[in-house]
Formats: C-alpha cells, sequence, structure tokens
C-alpha cells in the first residue's frame, strides 16, 4: 500500500522545467495503477514529453501502462521526465526504461533494486546538477541559471565614424556547449571566443546573449557612441603679413571636436580669434581639432612676417674684445675674425649657428686679412704683443682650420692696404714703419711661390689711405695721412700691368681713415674720415669716375664719422655704419643710394662703435663685429644688419 504522501511527491516530481502539477488520480489506495488511472499517469507523461523542447528528448507517443505499474514504453529523456516511483517489478513490470534525469530536470527518486523493483534505467539522482533557467537541482533548490557573464566591455568606448571598437566579455560557470550571440548579429559564437571587433554606422547599444542547449540565457549590454570626425570650415591669419614686432589674429571655424594651436597659442574656440602675439619671425601655426574618440582633423595657417630695412639684430659675442681687426667671407660661407693684443689669435663666425669658435693665429692688430684665389686668407703685417711692427705673414687654411707661415715682406708695416690684383697677386701699399712716418713704398705677394717682392713706389707716402679695386684692373689709392698732421687731397692709379703708380685727380677735401667703396656703376664712393685738425671730422663723400679721373661731390651723409665701415649691399646701395666723431662714438647708421646720390638714415646699431668691421654675408645680411667705444672700451659683441 502507497500512502498519501508518496501520491504527493510523485505528483511533485512528476512535475518537468521546474513546472509543479498534481498527477491525475495515478494511484489506488494500494498502490496499483487503477483501470483509469494508470492511462491517466501515462497521457500525462506524454503531454509533459511532448512539452519538452529539442533539448530535452522525444516525447511519449504509445504510453500503455502494465499491470502492476509498469512504466510507459518510449518515455525516454523527457524534459522534466521522471522514472517510475516505486515501481515493483512482476508481470510485465520490469524497470522503467528511459527515465533518465533530462537537462534541469529533477532525478529519478528512491527507485530501488531488489524484491520489489529494479532501478530505472537512466534514473540516476542528480542531487546538486547545474541548475538552468526556471528549473531546480537535483535535490529540488532552486539556483538560477547557473552561469553569468561577468564582464562585457568596449573598447574604445567612443568612435570615429567609419572606425572600429573591440567588444570583450568574459563569461563564468555553465556547460561547455553553451554558446553566445551578439544583437541581431548572424554570426553565433563558440562558448571559447571572448571579444569580437564591430564599426558600428551609429551609437549602438550591444546585447550579449549567452545560453545553454536548454536555451536558458544571460544577457549583458555596453553602448558604443560613435561621433563624427571634426570638421574644419576655415583657419585663417589676419592680416597675413605683418612687419617684424607686429602680432595676427588666428581664427578657426570648426566644428564635432575641440580646438587647439601650436607657437604657444593654446585651445581655441570656433570663430573666436586669437592673438599671434608680437612675431618677429614668419610663423606657421597649425590648428588641431580633436573629437571626443581622440581622432583629429588639421589645418595650417602662416603668418608672414617682413623685416623693414635696416634693422640691427644681436648675435653671438666674439671669445675676445677686438678693435682695429679683420673680417674675411671665407668661400664657405663662415667669416675669419683675427687680430687683437695678447695672442687672442682669431676666431670662426658660423652665420647659420650665430656662433664664433676660437682658431689660433700669432698675435697681431692694423693688419690686413686677403682671401685668395686658393681660399686660403693671407694675413700680413700689423703691430705685435708689444706693438711692435711685424714683417711676418701667415696663410689660413679654411680646410684644416690652421694658419702657417709664409714668406716675409720687404718691411714691417702697419695702417697699410691689401689688394688682390685680377692676376692673383696682392698688393701691398704704404702704411708706417714707426708713427707717424709713412711709407710709400708698395709690395707684391705671389701665392704661386709664397713671396713678398718689392714692385713701384708711390708718389706720397702714406697711411691710413683706402686702395680700391678698379673694373679696369687698376687700383685707385686716395687720401691717407703724410708726416703728421698733413693729410692728403691726392690720388694715384696702380697699374698691375706695368708696376706703376700714376697720378690721378685729387680728392675735393683731404681726409683719412675714411672708407672707399666701388659701386656697381663702376664709380667709387668716397666718404667721412678726419682731417688735419683735431675736431675735423667729415660728413662730406664724393664720388670718384674712373672715366675722367676726377672725383665729385655727392650728397652728405647725417653725421660726420670716421673709423666706421661702409658695404656694398645686394641692392647696390652702401651701409655706412658706426664710427667715431670728435665727441663720442656713434650707435648710428645711413644708407647711400647711388641712383639719387643721397644718404638717408637705417636702423641703429645696438651698441656704439668704431674701429669695427662689417661682413656682407651671403644671405645678403652684414655681420658686424667688434669695436670699441669711449663709453665700453674695446667690445666682443656683435650684431646682424638685415
Amino acid at each position: 500500500m502507497v500512502s498519501r504522501s508518496a501520491a504527493i511527491l510523485a505528483a511533485i516530481l512528476v512535475a518537468g522545467c521546474g513546472r509543479s502539477r498534481p498527477l491525475r488520480s495515478g494511484l489506488g489506495d494500494d498502490g496499483s495503477a487503477s483501470s483509469g488511472g494508470g492511462t491517466d499517469a501515462g497521457t500525462d507523461m506524454a503531454r509533459d514529453a511532448r512539452l519538452a523542447d529539442s533539448a530535452g528528448g522525444v516525447a511519449v507517443t504509445d504510453a500503455t501502462p502494465s499491470m502492476g505499474g509498469g512504466s510507459g514504453n518510449g518515455g525516454a529523456n523527457g524534459h522534466g521526465g521522471t522514472g517510475n516511483f516505486s515501481g515493483t517489478p512482476g508481470t510485465g513490470g520490469g524497470p522503467a526504461s528511459g527515465g533518465a534525469t533530462a537537462h534541469g530536470g529533477a532525478g529519478s527518486t528512491a527507485v530501488t533494486s531488489g524484491a520489489g523493483g529494479g532501478s530505472g534505467d537512466g534514473g540516476t539522482t542528480s542531487h546538486g546538477g547545474t541548475a538552468s533557467l526556471g528549473g531546480t537541482s537535483g535535490d529540488g533548490t532552486s539556483t538560477g541559471v547557473g552561469f553569468a557573464i561577468t564582464s562585457f566591455t568596449a573598447s574604445p568606448p567612443i568612435v570615429t565614424l567609419g572606425h572600429s571598437t573591440t567588444l570583450t566579455w568574459t563569461v563564468a560557470g555553465g556547460p561547455p556547449d553553451s554558446a553566445l550571440s551578439i544583437g541581431d548579429q548572424a554570426v553565433v559564437y563558440t562558448r571559447s571566443a571572448t571579444s569580437t571587433v564591430v564599426t558600428p554606422s551609429q551609437t549602438t547599444t550591444y546585447t550579449l546573449t549567452v545560453w545553454n542547449p536548454n536555451r536558458d540565457s544571460v544577457t549583458a549590454q555596453v553602448l558604443v557612441t560613435v561621433v563624427p570626425l571634426p570638421t574644419i570650415a576655415s583657419f585663417t591669419a589676419s592680416p597675413p603679413a605683418i612687419t617684424a614686432g607686429a602680432s595676427a589674429i588666428l581664427t578657426a571655424v570648426f566644428t564635432d571636436g575641440t580646438g587647439a594651436v601650436n607657437n604657444g597659442i593654446g585651445s581655441i574656440s570656433t570663430g573666436v580669434g586669437a592673438s599671434t602675439g608680437n612675431l618677429q619671425a614668419s610663423t606657421t601655426y597649425t590648428l588641431t581639432v580633436t573629437n571626443p574618440a581622440g581622432d583629429s582633423s588639421i589645418a595650417q595657417a602662416m603668418v608672414t612676417v617682413t623685416q623693414p630695412p635696416g634693422l640691427f639684430t644681436a648675435t653671438g659675442s666674439m671669445k675676445v674684445e677686438r678693435d682695429y681687426h679683420t673680417a674675411t667671407l671665407l668661400p664657405n660661407g663662415k667669416v675669419l675674425v683675427a687680430g687683437e693684443y695678447s695672442g687672442f689669435g682669431a676666431e670662426i663666425y658660423d652665420p647659420a649657428s650665430g656662433t664664433f669658435t676660437s682658431t689660433m693665429t700669432s698675435a697681431r692688430r692694423w693688419h690686413t686679412a686677403t682671401l685668395l684665389p686658393s681660399g686660403k686668407v693671407l694675413m700680413a703685417g700689423g703691430e705685435g704683443d708689444n706693438r711692435e711692427l711685424l714683417l711676418t705673414a701667415e696663410l689660413y687654411d679654411p680646410a684644416s682650420g690652421t694658419f702657417t707661415a709664409t714668406g716675409t715682406m720687404t718691411a714691417g708695416r702697419t695702417s697699410h692696404t691689401a689688394t688682390l690684383l685680377p692676376n692673383g697677386k696682392v698688393l701691398v701699399t704704404g702704411g708706417t714703419v714707426a708713427y707717424p712716418v709713412p711709407l710709400a713704398s708698395a709690395e707684391l705677394y705671389d701665392p704661386a711661390s709664397g713671396t713678398f717682392a718689392a714692385t713701384g713706389s708711390m708718389f706720397a707716402a702714406r697711411q691710413s689711405h683706402t686702395a680700391t679695386l678698379l673694373p679696369t684692373g687698376k687700383v685707385l689709392v686716395a687720401g691717407g695721412e703724410a708726416n703728421y698732421p698733413d693729410v692728403l687731397f691726392s690720388a694715384e692709379l696702380y697699374d698691375p700691368a706695368i708696376g706703376t703708380f700714376t697720378a690721378t685727380g685729387s680728392l675735393a677735401t683731404a681726409r683719412q681713415d675714411h672708407t672707399a667703396t666701388l659701386l656697381p656703376n663702376g664709380k667709387v664712393l668716397v666718404a667721412g674720415g678726419r682731417g688735419n685738425d683735431v675736431v675735423a671730422y667729415f660728413s662730406s663723400a664724393e664720388l670718384y669716375d674712373p672715366a675722367s679721373g676726377t672725383f665729385a661731390a655727392t650728397g652728405a651723409m647725417a653725421a660726420a664719422r670716421y673709423w666706421h665701415t661702409a658695404t656694398l649691399l645686394p641692392s647696390g646701395k652702401v651701409l655706412i655704419a658706426g664710427g667715431g666723431d670728435y665727441v663720442d662714438d656713434l650707435s648710428s647708421a645711413e644708407l647711400y643710394d647711388p641712383a639719387s646720390g643721397t644718404f638717408t638714415a637705417t636702423g641703429t646699431m645696438i651698441r656704439s662703435r668704431c674701429g669695427h668691421t662689417a661682413t656682407l654675408l651671403p644671405s645678403g645680411k652684414v655681420l658686424v663685429a667688434g669695436g670699441g667705444s669711449s663709453a665700453a672700451g674695446v667690445i666682443s659683441a656683435a650684431e646682424i644688419y638685415y
């Protein structure tokens, strides 16, 4: 006899997929199947089997009960189906066949073998089995699905339209044959998959679904935000061209990002101008607009800075203070600066870096330096450490950066001139052997033999004069000081073809320590200087015309000056810079225009100076170096005129 409590338990265990319902009179009071009850019970089992899905097995279709409570034939693996409860073997009453526990269903309980009946095939009790959605474990405890999505992320979570992101996930627990899908993608991923790459066309929420063979599932979501690539409508500078020291306004119009500009501008808002600040050189600005995804669009705007003519700017200083030195442009574009007392030697100015570097030579100043056709530089005469007159000469080789001795002059001299002739020889004229006694002698240096040899003498002994190579190949020697305090009007021409001097027209004003510059038209500009009186400093200038052999007045300078420099510029104008007058040393500069025959003021030097050098660089700029002033003494500072 089966008790009423056993009948109720059987009703609970027959329920499938977590659904609980009673049996319909499947058992009599004595535990045997009733003539109607057995059929009802079998029908219920068949119905339960038919309710199962593909993960739960084959439905029962022919469940005829056996006398004495046998199992329905064919009730194998029904979703949630159970083996016979307390099936006793007898006539036709063998063990339940196919009453195995289905995934997620309740296991067969209390099926024992022995005199009362055999165990159900497959009716193994699944105590503690993995739970599935809505099911119960073998011991009847509800535990949920038994697996979980522990993470689901997008990297990056924000992407630019057309770009991709990587979805990554981790799943804990669950059967190895579970599967995954993402949103409405056609792809189904195996359980071993952990990531995929997607390229969304718009902001999208991705749903990850993980399910087992019973279709039990869990889900997780992640949002991927899609943003457009920034658009730059315009980026302009106003005005696009300025003079040095002025500023411009940068304006950008853009969308879908934040803007920033380099070169010290920083962040910039669309449509709002930003000042460049005062500029000294042309500058290219780059606008970068970046969206939330970190992708950028760029645009550039250039501000062109024009330099007003006649500005001086500082450059690197020399290693030592120098005045009455020489500066020679080398074939490599660098400048050899040489001469000073105390054995300080020479140094090289590099326009590319704006710096001077030391090189060695013997101590001398008031000497001459002449660039030879070989690229070497001849340094001749001058004063030594003890202000002794020097007969010696040496050659500087830019290739090795060294000085070597060469032939000795026929006479020691200072305040002389040295002029490269068309035949490659160097004409050395005048000077003094012992101030105030001047020399009339001249000599030629021959680079081929490395020797000096006398040539014809000048008509007048002179020092502090000028010597200028004319287009004819002859050399114009003009002015200078004779025996103190006499200053000369006279001028003469040296002819290399015959090695002699001949007189030419005289200066309008007797002058020494002046400048003489060959102009593009073949004439020679003679400017400034001083006379034979300590207060006689000249602002006047005159032109020598080789065609007529005469001097004629031209426009006067704005300031009287001597020991100044005069440099022919690529424009054909002449830069007059610095020098001194009776009162002080000068920082002013002016330009002579051969077309108009006039001088006009130009930029002012940073330092006042006289006895300095001015060298035209290949760039068209002028290097002004050294010199002295009554206020600062001898200086090492240098500056650039452009």
